[in-house]
């Protein structure tokens, strides 16, 4: 009887271990891990793998014990998942699917492409900037803090953002997604329409004409002014046969980006400097004679971001 009650002893004593509660209720697990959208890259140890898989393997080891000694508690469990889910944001130059393309002391320009069914690290957009889409998609915009939203976006629809947050973008609805980043190096100041509506807010294009007479900025015009910051301006250009886009003496540092229509020829200071095609980026400098043509006659257009203070010439 004895040997029979030990038994019984074990076996409840079994259960009752087996039967201990989680260290975190689901729904705290969905906050906590919510944004986790792909593996980070090796840190500095050499560690591998996603902050998911390093949250099962605590769930599986819940009573791990910490550094001194002693069982974990539900408390410390809790913030070595925050702190593992912390662990995966990243700047964004070393998010694997913004490639950049320029750097000097006015601006970072990445290009950025993400497959259908693909998402981006988490990653922290710490400084104001410009984007520019390559082609119609949509995309979950998966702030920290807020609500995920799904974005439309047209083919070379411009957004500026003032940055200060951090967000990954999935691809969920089968798209690929491409687009410029132009991360801006320096603070913007007070962001204006101008004759495009960029941001929330009235457009003041200041080149319409008198009633009866059409604005001067519509799609087939040349130069339409989008928007314009203490720091920058931008306007899409056109160009097309017999009329090409040149300056004989800029007075500001320039940035082009081709959009998606673009077979453009790049002359800078009477020399031919390159080819342009969807996507592609040159820095124009100051007081370098421009030149932009249509070498493909089927009427191109590109983005140019100029920059106000542009006293110090800049190099990539």
């Amino acid at each position: 009887m004895r040997a029979a009650s030990y038994l019984c002893c074990a076996l409840l004593l079994g259960v009752a271990v087996h039967a201990r509660p989680l260290w975190i209720a689901a729904d705290q697990s969905f906050t906590a891990t919510k944004f986790v959208v792909a593996p980070a890259p090796n840190d500095s140890s050499g560690a591998k793998g996603s902050a998911s898989q390093t949250l099962a393997q605590n769930q599986q080891n819940p009573t791990t014990p910490n550094a001194t000694g002693q069982d974990s508690t539900p408390q410390d469990a809790l913030a070595a998942r925050v702190s593992a889910v912390q662990k995966q944001v990243v700047p964004l130059d070393a998010e694997p699917h913004h490639q950049i393309v320029l750097r000097n002391d006015f601006v970072r320009v990445y290009s950025v492409t993400v497959q259908p069914l693909d998402a981006t690290l988490l990653h922290r957009h710490d400084l104001p900037y410009l984007a520019v889409s390559l082609g119609a998609t949509e995309v979950e915009n998966a702030v920290v803090g807020k609500p995920e939203v799904r974005l439309s976006l047209e083919d070379g629809q411009v957004t500026y953002s003032p940055g200060g947050f951090t967000h990954a973008v999935r691809t969920d609805a089968g798209m690929v997604f491409r687009n410029v980043t132009l991360e801006l190096a320096k603070p913007q100041g007070t962001v204006r329409n101008v004759c495009k509506q960029i941001v929330p807010g009235p457009v003041a294009c200041p080149q319409e004409t008198a009633k009866g007479k059409k604005p001067a900025a519509e799609p087939a015009d040349d130069d339409i002014p989008y928007l314009e910051t203490d720091e920058v301006r931008v306007d899409l250009i056109t160009v097309s046969g017999g009329r090409d886009y040149v300056e004989t003496a800029p007075k500001q540092n320039a940035v082009l980006v081709a959009l998606t229509n673009a077979g453009l020829d790049v002359n800078l200071g009477g020399e031919y400097s390159s080819f342009l095609h969807e996507g592609d980026v040159v820095w124009l400098p100051a007081g370098t004679r421009r030149r932009i043509v249509d070498f493909l006659g089927t009427r191109s257009s590109f983005l140019l971001v100029s920059f106000k203070d542009s006293n110090t010439g800049a190099n990539p």
